[in-house]
C-alpha cells in the first residue's frame, strides 16, 4: 500500500464497524477435514491481526470515530450481525447533534 494516501483528516464523526475475528463461514465451521480447520486457523490468525491492525490504526488516527469489533462478523457484518448493527447505528445516531 505503499504511496496511498491516508485520509485521517475525517471532521465528522463517523461509525466504524469491524467484524474482529471474521466468521469463516459455516463449510469452513463444519469441516471435518483437519487439512480444513488447520489452514481456517492459520488464515483466521493472519486475518484477525491484519484487521486488528487496521481498527487501531483508524482509532488512534481519527478521533471522531467510533471503532466497534463484531466477533464473528462476516464480510457483510450487516446481514451476519444485522441486530448489533443496528444497535450500534442506534446508539451512535443518538449521540450526534
Amino acid at each position: 500500500m505503499a504511496g496511498m494516501k491516508k485520509f485521517t483528516d475525517i471532521p465528522v464523526p463517523a461509525l466504524v464497524i469491524f467484524g474482529i475475528p471474521h466468521g469463516q463461514g459455516s463449510w469452513v465451521d463444519k469441516s471435518t477435514d483437519p487439512k480444513v480447520s488447520e489452514a481456517a486457523k492459520a488464515y483466521s490468525a493472519a486475518l484477525t491481526a491484519l484487521t486488528e491492525s487496521q481498527a487501531k490504526a483508524f482509532e488512534d488516527s481519527v478521533p471522531t470515530a467510533r471503532v466497534v469489533r463484531l466477533r464473528g462478523a462476516h464480510h457483510y457484518v450487516y446481514l451476519s450481525n444485522e441486530a448489533e448493527v443496528l444497535r450500534q447505528m442506534r446508539f451512535f445516531l443518538s449521540g450526534l447533534r
